[in-house]
C-alpha cells in the first residue's frame, strides 16, 4: 500500500471511529470510499433483514439524492450479485455487463461507466455493499484498487457494526428508563406524567439559558449531551418513590380511609348506646308504680337524646371539615381536644372520642400529611440519589445522581434533604426546581389539592423569587419565553 494511500487510510480510520452516530458514519463512509478510489460518486447499499433487499442508504454524488428510493432485490444487480456471493469485483464496463441494474441510472440521471463493489461485513455478517462509482479522468480501476476498497469496507462495516451496537445499547437504555417512570407512576397513578413534563419543561428552559446574551447566565451553554443529562435527570427525579410506602405516597386525605371509616363506626356505635340507655330509662319510667309526671319524663329523655343526637352530628361533621387537606378551619387543635377527651363506654371500660393519633392527623394545619409523614415523601429525594448512583452512568452522564438529588433544595437552605444554599445547588436543579413547582401546581390530577392557573402558578413562583428561595435569572427565563407552554394540555388550567 503506498504511503499516500497509507495516510488516507488512517485519516479515514480515525474519522470513522471519531463518531457514533449512525448517519454521521454512512456519509463519511461514502465520502472516504470516492477519496480512496478516486471517484465520482459512491453508494452504499444496506439490508433490510425483513425483506431481503438492498437499499440506497447513502449516496454521494451530484445526482445522489434520487437514488434513494431505489431497491434491489436479493442478487439482483452487481451490487446484489456482491451481496449474494460476498466477493467484491471490478466492473470497467459497466453498460456491457448484464447484471447491471439500469434504474439507479435511469431515476438520477446519471451515466455510470465503471466501479468497484465490495460487501461491508463485520464479525462474518454481510451488512450491505460499498460502491465507488466512475473513475475520475476516465480512468479506470485495477486489482490494487480493489484490494485497497476491500480494507475500507472491513473498516466501514466495523464502525457501522459499533455504531448499530451504540443505538441499541441507547434503545435499551432508553426502555429501561421509561419502564423506569411507569414502574414509579404506577404505585402513585394521580402524578401520571408529571415527570416526562417535568424533563420537557427542564429541557427547554436549558434550551433557552443557551441563547441568553446577558445575564448572570450569559456565559452558560448546555450541549447535546448536557441536555441529555438533564432530561434523564428530570425523568428520574421521583425515581425515589418506589422506596417509599404506598399508602403514604397517595394519601389524600388527613386520616386514611380506614381511620375514617373507623371514627364514623365508633361514632354510630355512640348513637346506638345513646338510644339503647335512652330506651332503658323510659322502661323503667313504664315499669314504676308511681304514674305521676310519666309522660313528661319520657318526652324529656327524647329532647335529651335529641340534643346529644346532634351534638354527635355536628362533631362528626367538624371531623370530616378537619380531614379536608386544604384548610378550612382556623385553629382545629383545641376543639379536637376537647372531643378526644369525650368518652364512651366500651365492653372492655371506657375509651375516647378520638384517639392520640386521630388527633394528631387532623390537626395537621395544610395538606394531608403528618410532620413523620412527610419526612417520609421527603425521603424520596435520597432514596432517588441512592438508586441512581447505582447505575454506571457513562462520563457524559456522571451528573444525573446529583442533578435529580437537589431538585428539592432551595436557595436559602430551607429546601430538602441537604438544606443546600445557592452555590451549592447545580444550575440543572435550580431549573428543574422551577419546572417541578409549576407542573405539581397546575397538574389537575392530584386528589389532596385543587389544580390553578398557569397565571396564580406563575404569581406562587414569583413569590418563591421574593423571599429568595428560587433562582430569580431562571425564573425570568421560564416567564418571559413563555417556557411553560411546552406542556399546556387539556388536563391543565390556563386562565
Amino acid at each position: 500500500m503506498e504511503e499516500q494511500t497509507l495516510r488516507q487510510f488512517q485519516d479515514i480510520s480515525a474519522l470513522l471511529n471519531s463518531s457514533l452516530d449512525h448517519r454521521t458514519i454512512l456519509q463519511r463512509a461514502i465520502e472516504a470510499a470516492t477519496v480512496i478510489m478516486d471517484a465520482e460518486a459512491g453508494s452504499l447499499l444496506l439490508l433490510d433483514e425483513t425483506t431481503g433487499e438492498l437499499y440506497f442508504d447513502v449516496a454521494h454524488g451530484e445526482k445522489g439524492a434520487a437514488v434513494g428510493q431505489v431497491r434491489l432485490r436479493f442478487g439482483q444487480g452487481i451490487a446484489g450479485h456482491v451481496m449474494r456471493t460476498g466477493e467484491p469485483v471490478i466492473v470497467n464496463d459497466v453498460q456491457g455487463d448484464p447484471r447491471f441494474f439500469r434504474h439507479a441510472d435511469q431515476a438520477s440521471g446519471f451515466v455510470t461507466r465503471n466501479m468497484v463493489c465490495t460487501p461491508v461485513t463485520a464479525h462474518g455478517r454481510i451488512l450491505g455493499v460499498l460502491q465507488a462509482i466512475n473513475r475520475k479522468h476516465d480512468g479506470t480501476f485495477e486489482e490494487q484498487d480493489l484490494q485497497n476498497f476491500v480494507a475500507l469496507g472491513h473498516q466501514v462495516g466495523i464502525a457501522i457494526e459499533n455504531a448499530n451496537l451504540y443505538e441499541e445499547i441507547q434503545l435499551l437504555f432508553e426502555g429501561f428508563i421509561s419502564a423506569s417512570v411507569q414502574a414509579i407512576e404506577s404505585r402513585d397513578p394521580t402524578t401520571c406524567g408529571h415527570s416526562q413534563r417535568v424533563a420537557t419543561l427542564t429541557c427547554q428552559l436549558a434550551e433557552v439559558v443557551n441563547r441568553v446574551e446577558s445575564g448572570p447566565y450569559a456565559g452558560v451553554c448546555f450541549n447535546a449531551d448536557q441536555i441529555k443529562e438533564i432530561r434523564y435527570a428530570a425523568v428520574l427525579h421521583d425515581f425515589g418513590k418506589v422506596g417509599v410506602r404506598e399508602h403514604i405516597l397517595v394519601k389524600a386525605r388527613k386520616l386514611y380511609p380506614a381511620q375514617q371509616e373507623a371514627i364514623k363506626a365508633r361514632f354510630d356505635y355512640i348513637k346506638r348506646t345513646l338510644e339503647v340507655d335512652t330506651l332503658k330509662r323510659k322502661l323503667t319510667v313504664y315499669e314504676a308504680k308511681e304514674r305521676t309526671k310519666k309522660q313528661s319524663l319520657l318526652a324529656q329523655f327524647d329532647q335529651q337524646l335529641a340534643r346529644r343526637m346532634e351534638e354527635l352530628d355536628e362533631m362528626y361533621s367538624f371531623i370530616l371539615k378537619c380531614n379536608q387537606p386544604a384548610p378550612s378551619l382556623a385553629n382545629p387543635s383545641n376543639r379536637l381536644k376537647e372531643i378526644a377527651h369525650l368518652e364512651y363506654p366500651s365492653f372492655d371500660g371506657p375509651r375516647p372520642y378520638l384517639t392520640e393519633d386521630e388527633v394528631a392527623a387532623l390537626s395537621v394545619p395544610e395538606g394531608s400529611l403528618t410532620h413523620e409523614e412527610r419526612k417520609q415523601i421527603q425521603r424520596h429525594v435520597t432514596h432517588t440519589f441512592e438508586f441512581l448512583s447505582m447505575i454506571p452512568w457513562t462520563r457524559s452522564l456522571k451528573h444525573v445522581p446529583a442533578i435529580a438529588w437537589s431538585h428539592h433544595e432551595k436557595l436559602d437552605g430551607s429546601g430538602y434533604p441537604r438544606g443546600l444554599s445557592k452555590d451549592h445547588i447545580p444550575i440543572q436543579s435550580r431549573m428543574m426546581t422551577i419546572c417541578d413547582i409549576y407542573d405539581a401546581l397546575t397538574t389537575s390530577d392530584r386528589p389532596y389539592k385543587s389544580a390553578v392557573s398557569t397565571v396564580t402558578a406563575i404569581q406562587y413562583l414569583m413569590s418563591q423569587v421574593k423571599e429568595g428561595k428560587i433562582d430569580a435569572a431562571l425564573f425570568e427565563l421560564f416567564a418571559g419565553e413563555r417556557v411553560y407552554e411546552a406542556t399546556l394540555v387539556r388536563n391543565r388550567k390556563v386562565a
